[in-house]
């Protein structure tokens, strides 16, 4: 039987042209890194795992309606909403990305509240799991949307039924995984700030994990083929229970892998 490999795509934020820091400008940042990976055959072996992608779907359903009704205030918003309609033929964000799962093979998975994810993996019977890749905001937690504050349009955390936090990790059992001694590939954690949930996911479930200590960046994600890079200050380390951290990419600008 082939392990499941769990692709977590969290999803944007109502996009806020106050933002000053511009979080989310597209709304297919978490969504199409993974696909473009697929594209190019560098994402899984088909005879090894099946694809299992689950998406936080609450956030990409207020995310298009707000890009629908968003023609004069963001423009560029909007336009992403025409384009599905028109030159993909679809009904919306989720009605595109079930499609693009359908066209790889992949199970779709549709997730809303955050503990839906736990649920998921606890209910696979026969079926390890090989890795898990998330891509999404983060701080510390994994944070599956993300809020803007009204006074000063900063980003903050989303509603807590939108957090997998770091205690939340012991909801899943070890036995669920392929064991870290067995595995080919480490669980991988695109965002920013996922350090301490890898570190934790690492040590709890005895596996190797990946994350980030500062920020990283979704922009031209087309022209690097689905990989994240370093921003500057950030680290990208690798966790296990039985050995010391792992600091694999340090320069700002660094893909990773």
């Amino acid at each position: 039987m082939k392990n499941a490999f769990i692709l977590l795509s969290g999803g944007p934020s109502i996009y806020d042209p106050k933002d000053p820091d511009r979080h989310d400008q597209s709304w297919d940042n978490f969504v199409t890194p993974p696909l473009l990976r697929a594209n190019k055959g560098a994402l899984h072996d088909p005879k090894t795992e099946d694809v299992h992608w689950l998406v936080y779907e609450d956030a990409y359903r207020e995310r298009w309606s707000s890009d629908v009704a968003s023609q004069k205030s963001a423009p560029t918003q909007y336009q992403h909403t025409v384009d599905i309609k028109i030159r993909h033929n679809r009904l919306n964000y989720l009605d595109l990305l079930k499609a693009r799962a359908k066209d790889r093979g992949w199970k779709y998975e549709g997730i809303s509240p955050a503990q839906g994810f736990w649920d998921y993996i606890n209910k696979l019977k026969g079926t390890k799991v090989s890795r898990v890749w998330f891509y999404g905001h983060a701080r510390d937690d994994l944070w599956l949307s993300l809020n803007h504050r009204a006074s000063d349009h900063v980003a903050i955390a989303p509603d807590s039924d939108a957090i997998l936090t770091c205690t939340d990790i012991k909801k899943i059992a070890a036995f669920s995984f392929v064991p870290q001694k067995a595995a080919t590939h480490p669980h991988k954690f695109f965002g920013c700030n996922t350090k301490a949930f890898a570190e934790t996911w690492a040590t709890t479930l005895t596996v190797f994990a990946e994350g980030s200590s500062g920020k990283v960046g979704f922009e031209k994600i087309h022209e690097r083929g689905g990989k994240v890079r370093l921003s500057a200050g950030a680290q990208w380390y690798q966790y296990s229970k039985t050995s010391a951290p792992r600091l694999l990419h340090s320069k700002a600008g660094e893909e990773v892998d």
